[in-house]
């Protein structure tokens, strides 16, 4: 006996293969991009195609209309916002209109991904291989972090800081350090919540090797962010796990390597002894951490002589003017940078899309009684945390092979959503015919 359906609620539709395949290329390639050889005509590259490619399949799919999805106006206000930016920006200085452009096609193209695995990812199976294709990425992505650090050795130099998978240049440092810990987060709540026990103990292994790569790449934010999220999990999974993170951070001296403690200690510096002088006031911040105060700081000024805006990628063409020495620098903080650039809309717009994240991740976990909802609604509300937190302290919301696959899970969580909650799907449109003829069917004299 066949098992009965509900009126209105169809069973989930099966992926098609081609559509399933272009999502793990995507995947996989759009954060590991240079290692793969690209060509460049105008506007066109390897991960422009693959996104038309997964935009044509999806529009040729006609038999299956989901609802509109969650965050939908979310995402259109933060677009707006971009778009206005833009738009202001050639109000101030027209000179480069198609560097400004090239910004905003790549900061809406990537978060359009978004809807591209809402709409692309239809089946559990499929949304359950993206989910490991991504684990494995990050595995992939720390092997080749580790393959620096034997190269680089572990002392500390400021040179020879791990930045894979984006480079072996030094500068990318943090921006490696941002993509490790956002993407620790799925692979700890693998470890903490898969029901199959081996694959968990594999899971913890792998946490492990992220965060001990990630010490190489001597950003002190990621090891804050990382102690965040690691002590959320702990809470929600057992006071002994709170415990043993506390004896750990407590004497991290003793187990962490030297030229991690030493950048640590780099935090703050000590000046010359000045006799007399009480020990507290003989510490002061490091240049970098000083550096950011400053660039704030004029950024503030800059805001406040334009509420509405200085325009799209303008921030580093103007911080001169307030900031001498910091001409041509980012703001290292992305609600500073987007506020300075896109005007006083921008955060508000910016932290709507934020709280949508979350409540999401939370809807998911709370809905479902499948294991893949707590792997799910964790992963999504516990990272939208951890790009909120990356984001205090470098402007990476943007970064699209930064933030690509955080984009894609969140938009295949979504439709998880939608599948669990067994919402009705849109009705296909229907055919257009003409009018039928009020003869047509009558009978002739003849018959």
């Amino acid at each position: 006996m066949k098992p009965s359906t509900r009126v209105g609620v169809p069973a989930e539709q099966p992926t098609p293969a081609a559509l399933k395949y272009l999502l793990v290329a995507t995947v996989f390639y759009i954060p590991n991009q240079r290692m793969f050889p690209d060509f460049s005509l105008t506007g066109l590259n390897i991960t422009n195609l693959l996104f038309l490619a997964l935009l044509v399949l999806i529009l040729r799919r006609r038999d299956v209309a989901p609802p509109s999805p969650p965050l939908k106006k979310q995402f259109i206000a933060y677009f707006l916002v971009l778009v206005w930016g833009f738009l202001i920006g050639q109000l101030y200085d027209g000179s480069k209109m198609f560097a400004d452009l090239q910004v905003l096609k790549n900061a809406v193209l990537y978060m359009l991904l978004y809807f591209l695995a809402y709409y692309g990812a239809c089946d559990r199976k499929t949304m359950r291989l993206l989910f490991y294709v991504m684990l494995f990425t990050v595995f992939f992505d720390t092997y080749l972090g580790l393959r620096q650090v034997m190269d680089y050795g572990m002392g500390y130099n400021e040179t020879r800081r791990v930045a894979a998978p984006f480079s072996w240049n030094s500068t990318d440092a943090n921006r490696s350090s941002a993509y490790y810990t956002l993407y620790l987060v799925p692979m700890a709540v693998t470890a903490l919540y898969l029901p199959r026990r081996l694959l968990r103990w594999f899971a913890f292994a792998c946490v492990g090797f992220v965060i001990f790569v990630n010490f190489f790449t001597y950003s002190r934010q990621s090891y804050g962010i990382i102690v965040v999220v690691l002590l959320l999990l702990a809470v929600r999974r057992s006071p002994v796990l709170v415990l043993v993170l506390a004896i750990a951070l407590v004497n991290y001296h003793l187990w962490l390597p030297d030229s991690v403690v030493q950048r640590i200690d780099m935090t703050v510096k000590t000046k010359d002894v000045v006799p007399g002088e009480a020990e507290p006031l003989n510490k002061e911040l490091d240049t970098s951490t000083e550096s950011r105060f400053i660039i704030w700081g004029g950024a503030a000024q800059l805001f406040i002589r334009n509420p509405w805006g200085i325009g799209l990628d303008n921030f580093h063409r103007r911080i001169g003017e307030y900031a001498p020495d910091y001409a041509g620098y980012d703001a290292h903080d992305y609600f500073v940078l987007t506020t300075t650039e896109n005007g006083f809309v921008a955060p508000i717009a910016l932290l709507a899309l934020l709280l949508g994240l979350f409540r999401l991740g939370r809807r998911v976990e709370k809905e479902g009684r499948e294991p893949e909802s707590r792997l799910y609604g964790l992963s999504i509300w516990l990272g939208t945390l951890a790009v909120a937190m990356i984001n205090l302290y470098g402007s990476r919301f943007v970064d699209g092979n930064l933030m690509s696959n955080f984009w894609i899970l969140a938009g295949m969580t979504a439709r998880y959503l939608q599948i669990v909650q067994g919402t009705p799907e849109a009705a296909p449109k229907p055919a257009r015919s003409r009018p039928r003829s009020p003869l047509a069917g009558a009978r002739t004299p003849s018959a």
